[in-house]
């Protein structure tokens, strides 16, 4: 009966150790796989994660300059230099007794600008000369809708030249300005703008002021354009070139430049054509504010 406990216990630790040793080896061998509780999950906020850096190619930073294509190296850098890095600007330079040129900008956007519009209404109204739309004897009737209050240069009602009307823009009279934009029409003047190659520009009168938005590009297409003789012909060309040089507009851009230029502009952009006996060439900016003109107008200047 001994002998039988005896084996019958032997029996039983030979199963239990056999279990032991094969469960062992089976934790050794396995993988942990640790759960975490539902409530220790990380809850990500859905507009936090869509929401991204944007592209540098849909937005305009001061500092990401570009230079077009082409540009002389050396030109473009006079012309970061004047600019700096604090503001936008764009400005394109030409000069016309080469193939030399630069285009400088950190915004590609349309800009709007006022008294630099006077360039594109100038051309417009000399257009109208040549199609035969103006003539010597032309004249317009000022009305309730082109009168700005505090004008007394014009009075509503009254009817005056074509030359008269155009002097008396060029000098800053806001109603001879409003009143050759509605008798020439904003599409027309846009239309024919395009002929000469300023496609990115419209002009228009907002607040009894006349507007335009345009890039310094299309400023220097227009301003070449007339030196070249471009869709308005040479007699009207130089007519319109030799008003804006004898209307001598005190602006920043030209403060260091020779004293026969022929620019015109306002407090955020400028083009001016530079002649001389050995030298053509056509700067245009815009920018946030005048600041760095002069230095912009000095620089081109050495360089060319």
């Amino acid at each position: 009966m001994k002998n039988k406990v005896l084996i019958g216990s032997l029996a039983a630790t030979l199963v239990a150790f056999i279990l032991y040793s094969a469960n062992l080896r089976r934790i050794n061998n396995a993988s942990i796989k640790v759960i975490t509780p539902s409530s220790s999950k990380i809850i990500k906020n859905k507009k936090a994660q869509k929401r991204q850096e944007p592209q540098l190619g849909t937005v305009e930073y001061s500092n990401h300059i570009k230079i077009a294509k082409g540009s002389n190296r050396e030109l473009a850098g006079a012309i970061k230099s004047a600019m700096g890095l604090d503001d936008s600007y764009q400005v394109a330079v030409q000069d016309l007794r080469s193939d030399k040129f630069a285009r400088v900008a950190n915004t590609t956007k349309t800009h709007q600008v006022t008294g630099t519009a006077k360039l594109f209404l100038l051309a417009a109204i000399y257009y109208q000369e040549q199609t035969g739309r103006f003539n010597p004897h032309t004249v317009i009737k000022i009305t309730k809708a082109d009168r700005v209050k505090g004008e007394k240069f014009l009075q509503k009602g009254m009817m005056y030249g074509v030359t008269y009307l155009r002097q008396a823009m060029m000098r800053g009279n806001r109603t001879a300005a409003n009143a050759f934009v509605r008798k020439i029409g904003p599409k027309k003047i846009t239309a024919f703008l395009h002929k000469l190659g300023a496609t990115d520009t419209t002009v228009f009168v907002r607040s009894k002021q006349l507007r335009a938005t345009t890039t310094a590009v299309d400023l220097n297409k227009v301003m070449v354009g007339l030196y070249h003789g471009k869709v308005l012909n040479r007699q009207y060309s130089d007519l319109a070139l030799s008003l804006i040089r004898s209307t001598k507009f005190k602006i920043q851009l030209t403060k260091n430049l020779p004293a026969n230029v022929c620019a015109l502009g306002d407090g955020n952009s400028a083009v001016a054509l530079v002649q001389s006996a050995r030298r053509v060439y056509c700067v245009a900016v815009w920018c946030e504010h005048d600041n760095n003109f002069k230095n912009l107008g000095s620089s081109v200047n050495k360089m060319l």
